[in-house]
């Protein structure tokens, strides 16, 4: 049964009247027989949320990518291709070798100290 607005005068606008016809009949089509009652939970229950955990995923992998880029950074500032290095800047000398004539060892037992004979 369509209503009309009686204040008016008017006759109701069609594109008006289809819509709340249609909401209508879907209203009148639904009683209590029709609804069931809420199923109960299935599955296991999760910790954290699904959009939680993305958002956790999402900030330890930017983490981790921070972490790369800076000990990246660090590996080559310190392992940068360096020149030779470079050498002495006097060449030390070389002096001969010592003759075995030069050298007289100590007698064993005196200790390094070598006893005057001459007063």
């Amino acid at each position: 049964m369509i209503e009309r607005d009686l204040g008016s005068g008017l006759p109701p606008d069609p594109l008006e009247e289809r819509p709340r016809n249609a909401l209508r009949a879907r209203a009148d089509s639904v009683d209590p027989h029709a609804l069931r009652p809420p199923a109960p939970p299935t599955g296991q229950a999760r910790l954290f949320p699904l959009p939680a955990l993305h958002r956790v995923r999402r900030t330890a992998v930017a983490l981790l990518v921070v972490a790369a880029a800076v000990i990246g950074v660090l590996f080559l500032a310190l392992h940068q291709v360096r020149e030779t290095p470079v050498g002495p800047a006097n060449r030390p000398s070389v002096s001969p070798a010592p003759n075995a004539t030069d050298a007289v060892p100590d007698p064993p037992g005196s200790g390094g100290l070598t006893a005057s004979l001459n007063p």
